[in-house]
Parts: C-alpha cells; structure tokens; sequence
C-alpha cells in the first residue's frame, strides 16, 4: 500500500440510513470494547521494544545431492548461535533434499526458482495474511548470504534502538542525488520538530507494572538513516523493505524515494512513498508510534520485521507475555524439522498462534549483559520472575474473554442484521 491522496464518488447510496446503519455500529462497538480492554497507556514504540519478539524468516535450502564440507559450512553461517546454542537472528534455515521431501513442497519451492542451478536458497518474510512473500531466491553461494542476516545498517539501527531511539527512519534513496538530499534534509529537520512538539501519554498507575522503566525515563527521539539501493552490502535489508508492502516493487515506483520508520526490535510500521513523503503523514506516523499502545496484540498492529541478528532477549526482558504471534508461516505443509536445536525452538514459535514468553526463547538470566556486546548501553529492565510467571495464566483467561466477547457481539450483530431483512421484506 503506498499512501496517495485520491477523491473516489460516492456509490450504492444507502436508501434506509437507520436500518442499514445499526449492524456496523453494533459491530464497532464490539470492537472498540474489545480493543480497550486489551489497550494500554505505554507508548507504543515502548511496548513493542518490550513485549514483540521478532517473527521468524524461513530459509529453504534446496538440494539435489548431498552437500559439500563447503555448502554446509555456509548453512551453518545461516544458524548463528550463541554460546548457549540460541539463534541469534530471527530465522529458521531448513535443507530440503528435493528427491525425498515432499512433492507439494518441493514444487512450492521451485516455483521461486530462477535457474537450474543446485543448491538454491529460498528465503520467505514473516506471513502477514495469506502465503508468505519471497523476499530472495537465488544460487547457495557464500556471495549472496554475506549480508542475509546483518549488515552495517541493521547494526546501526539496532544500536540506535538499544539506545533509546523511539523511531529511525530508514530513507532508501531514489537514485536522483538532488532530490534525495533535499528530501532526507525535509525529514531529518522535521523529525528534530517532532521531537519538541509531540508529548508522550501519560502512564496510568494500573500499567506501570507492564514497564520495565520508569515513565520519567521515557523520551521522544528520532533518527534518520539514509540507504541506497545500489549499496551490495544492503541489498538484503533493500529486498526485505521491498517487501514491507505488496506493492512496493511495481514499476512505477522502482525510482521513487521511501521512507521506513523503524521501532520496537526491529519492525518497519509501512512505507511513505514519493509524494506520500509528506510532513503531515510523517506526522502521523510519529504520533502513532510515541501514542498510548492502542492494541496489545502484535498480530493486530501494522507492520513487518526486519530479519536482523540481535540477542533483543540479552537487553531488553518482557515485562508480560502478551506477544500473541502472527498466523504460521510459509504456507507450505510438511514443515518438517529444523537442523539444529535452535532452529526447533524457532521453527515451533512461528507454527503455533501464541506462545508463553518463557518458551519461546531461552534468556541468559545469570548473565548479565554490558555495553561492549552491542557497543550502546544496554535497556535497564527489572522482572519479578515469580511473579511474572503468576501473571501468565490470568493474561490467557483475560485474552480467552476478549475473544468470546467479539465472538458473541458478531453473533448479534448477525442476528439483528437477519431479523432486519426479513422485516423488511
């Protein structure tokens, strides 16, 4: 989706304006009471960096034969781990041995082949809604998955985040160097007023415990990365934001200059694109971002995550387990196992509709991190994990209500919307 201003006339105008109106209002108060219960006064940009854990990429390696020393060497450079066996980077790899996976599998998989040519890597973005995008599909060569899962830029935006940037704003440029440093001046200059003029909400005392800070802590600030799209090194991150939206790679914006604001562990909110780089939409999206959370659940909130190799757990700990995952991957049945016990860990978080925070990733809780692991200062958090761990099974049965309560409001809505046609008629 690529934000344009269009005037549309009006059509099918509507003959009984009560009759026809009271169904959606019935449905929107559902969802506006459901919403509040599950809404909450922590910044959005705040909530995020605490509570949503990155959705996993899905690396396919196809094979005809087995593989070389050389080959698995660079699926292992895929899987990086930490000393306790983790990943690091929110990705699943699987190998896939084409003569004895899956038929439908397979030809899933070839389908996003360009060459004939063996071993071939697929890699698939985080399903938002229907099959998962492919975000680069080419030869298994030690060339082309250098900067797969970290790159300069992403080292750069990580830093910042860590370091309290509320947002960063990825600018990928459009090629014309005139404009593009006149437009990431426009922004660069906007942000800096933004930063003075928009206030953050004011925490309610019933939050305070889902914020791992102090809300005199909290501040509003913005950044600005500028990125080309000839730069090899960042050709990844370039393929990933393309893919932020599905639009994004037609033509006629394949010389337009985007913007990205960057928030949480690494989630791009949407694209500004061209004219859509616009101060007011700008605006609006700062607004979004430094606003009071409207919508714990992640599934439920615009936006993508950047494939990115952070430790987040090492920093920044959840404060509850709200994170309720996007709908299972890939789109590909037969799933299978993953290589290694990392991937097996990552490969059941992205296959299963929520997962309590204390499964779905291993924290290095008697190690305590320093600013040399990431060369910023690491987020200051504090956890009773007793505690913690009692609130867990009253968040499920609230989380449980939430969804009985819309259930039933579309119910009625239903009803009342059958018993008006047959009275009208």
């Amino acid at each position: 989706m690529c934000l344009t201003t269009e005037t549309h006339p009006i059509r099918n105008p509507i003959r009984n304006p009560i009759r026809n109106r009271i169904p959606l209002i019935a449905g929107l108060l559902v969802v506006a009471a459901a919403t509040q219960v599950i809404a909450c006064s922590i910044p959005v940009f705040r909530y995020a960096l605490e509570n949503w854990r990155p959705d996993q990429y899905v690396a396919y390696v196809l094979h005809r034969d087995s593989l070389t020393d050389e080959q698995k060497t660079m699926v292992e450079s895929l899987q990086a781990q930490n000393a306790g066996g983790a990943s690091t980077a929110n990705l699943v790899v699987r190998t896939i041995d084409i003569a004895v996976e899956s038929k439908e599998l397979v030809r899933e998989l070839q389908d996003e082949m360009t060459a004939d040519v063996w071993p071939w890597l697929v890699v698939q973005a985080p399903m938002k809604h229907g099959r998962a995008d492919t975000v680069l599909s080419t030869e298994l060569a030690a060339g082309t998955i250098a900067g797969l899962i970290d790159s300069p830029a992403r080292s750069e935006i990580e830093a910042r985040l860590l370091k309290g940037d509320s947002v960063v704003w990825v600018y990928l440029e459009s090629g014309r160097q005139e404009e593009d440093d006149a437009a990431f001046e426009q922004l660069e200059q906007q942000l800096a007023q933004l930063e003075t003029e928009l206030e953050l909400p004011e925490i309610e005392e019933e939050d305070l415990k889902d914020l791992a800070t102090t809300p005199e802590s909290l501040k509003i600030q913005f950044s600005a990365l500028r990125l080309s799209r000839g730069n090899e090194q960042e050709s990844a991150l370039c393929d990933m934001l393309l893919h932020v939206e599905p639009d994004l790679l037609d033509p006629q914006y394949a010389d337009q200059a985007m913007a990205f604001p960057i928030f949480g562990r690494g989630r791009a909110l949407y694209a500004l694109v061209g004219d859509g780089l616009a101060p007011d939409l700008i605006q609006e999206a700062c607004e979004f971002l430094t606003g009071a959370c409207q919508c714990t659940v992640k599934a439920e909130n615009p936006g993508v995550d950047l494939l990115m190799q952070v430790e987040w757990d090492r920093f920044i700990q959840p404060t509850e387990a709200v994170d309720a995952s996007l709908p299972p991957l890939a789109g590909f049945s037969g799933f299978g196992e993953a290589t290694d016990s990392g991937s097996k860990e990552l490969l059941a978080s992205v296959t299963t509709e929520s997962q309590d925070s204390s499964d779905s990733s291993e924290t290095e809780s008697d190690a305590e991190p320093t600013s040399a692991d990431s060369g910023q200062e690491p987020v200051a958090v504090s956890v009773d994990d007793s505690e913690h761990a009692a609130e867990q099974p009253t968040a499920q049965v609230l989380a449980n209500s939430i969804y009985a309560v819309m259930l039933a409001g579309f119910a009625v809505v239903i009803a009342t919307l059958f018993v008006m046609r047959r009275t009208g008629s």
